[in-house]
Formats: structure tokens, sequence, C-alpha cells
């Protein structure tokens, strides 16, 4: 079972801190106490305040890198800016550029919650990503990250453009072969999140996150603590 998923604690403007049980390179300053055994708790300062912690909102730096410790997307920049594998173990895109398919891991874990059966942790699978970049295009939720997906081609009515091919399959039809779009799902909005805690919490959802990230959110004091 794939766990990434750690209690965390963060102030806004003023000390994110947490239990790391996997190593996170950051930016800013950090401050790293071990605690017992391999537990370390992991700090940072941020000065502007946070607005939410919905992936489908990180515009903003802050936004982002709280979001970038709750949530995993397909796939990730390394240091030196290259894609890299996160969710999506590996993918293949067509000659022509117009189709690329993902093979997703099969043990990767939506931290728990109550809208879950039982409230444990669920699998991700490719239908979860449908939902997600769906959700990101539709004009409901307003997301400013719905330039990204653009070129994908939900024109025809055969393609809806994201398609789960099976449990952990997902293929993307562009309308155009568009060489950098491998690099904008690296972006946080492209981000997998859980259909079911969006549905009963709808706009709260920017407050209560669920994601597969290292880090599982507890709460938030906005102005004050996450």
């Amino acid at each position: 079972m794939h766990k990434l998923n750690t209690f965390v604690v963060v102030r806004t403007k003023v000390i994110f801190s947490g239990l790391l049980t996997a190593m996170i390179l950051f930016s800013c300053s950090v401050d790293r106490e071990k605690l017992d055994g391999n537990k370390q708790v992991f700090r940072y300062n941020e000065s502007a305040g946070l607005t939410s912690l919905d992936p489908a909102f990180s515009r903003y730096v802050e936004n982002n890198r709280a979001i970038n410790h709750l949530f995993n997307g397909l796939v990730q920049m390394d240091k030196n800016l290259l894609v890299k594998p996160c969710i999506a173990k590996n993918w293949e895109i067509s000659e022509d550029g117009l189709v690329y398919t993902f093979f997703l891991r099969n043990d990767v874990y939506f931290h728990e919650n109550q809208s879950f059966p039982g409230g444990k942790p669920r699998k991700v699978t490719a239908q979860d990503f449908v939902y997600s970049f769906i959700r990101i295009m539709d004009a409901k939720t307003a997301s400013p990250g719905a330039w990204i997906f653009s070129n994908v081609n939900t024109d025809s009515k055969d393609n809806l453009g994201f398609e789960a091919v099976d449990k952990y399959t997902l293929r993307i039809h562009l309308k155009e072969a568009f060489q950098p779009f491998l690099g904008l799902l690296t972006m946080k909005y492209c981000s997998v999140v859980p259909h079911e805690v969006i549905e009963d919490l709808g706009a709260d959802f920017r407050n209560n996150p669920v994601g597969t990230g290292p880090f599982k959110f507890q709460m938030w004091k906005e102005g004050n603590k996450l």
C-alpha cells in the first residue's frame, strides 16, 4: 500500500510545520528537527496568506506551496525541470502527438475521509483523473487553470477528450499536437481529487482538502496556522 500521508501542522504567515515520511525539497529556508525514529518536523515561513487549498485554485505561489504537500498529479518536475513520473508510472504519446496514454500506479491512495466507505483511504483510479480534469474545465468551477486543457478534443460527440481505458489507464485526446502539453500536466491544477469529498463539501473543499500527497490535512485556522 502506497502511503505518503502523514500528520501536518502549518501556520500561515508564521510557520508551516509537519511530520515527514518522504523527503521534500523546498526552495525556501528549512528547519528540520528529528523526532522519534524516522519522523521529522518540517517548517517554513510564509509571509503571504493562503486563499485556498483546492488545486483548482492553485494560481498563487503561496497556495501552490501548501497544495504541493497535499496533492499529486500524473507527472511532476524534477530539480532540472524535466518531467518525471508521479502517479503515472509511465506513458506513451502517439506518433501524431494527438493521443497521450498514461499507465497509473495501482498503489496510490487518497487520504482517509468520512466521504469514503468506512472512512478508509481509497485507491486512485483513471476515472478520478477524468473527473478532476473535467472539473477544471467546467465553467461552474471557475478554475483559473482551465486554459491548460484548451487543446483537449472535447468537440466530438464520441470523444470526450479524457478517457478511462481501464481502472489504471488514462487516455487524453488533443485537437492538435502540442509538445509542451506533458509539462503543463505537472502544474498543481492537474492534481487528482476525490469526487466523493467534493460532492459532499462543495466549495468547502477549499478548506477541507483530501489528496494523496506526503502530508495529510488536519485543520486550517485561516490567517494563523494550517
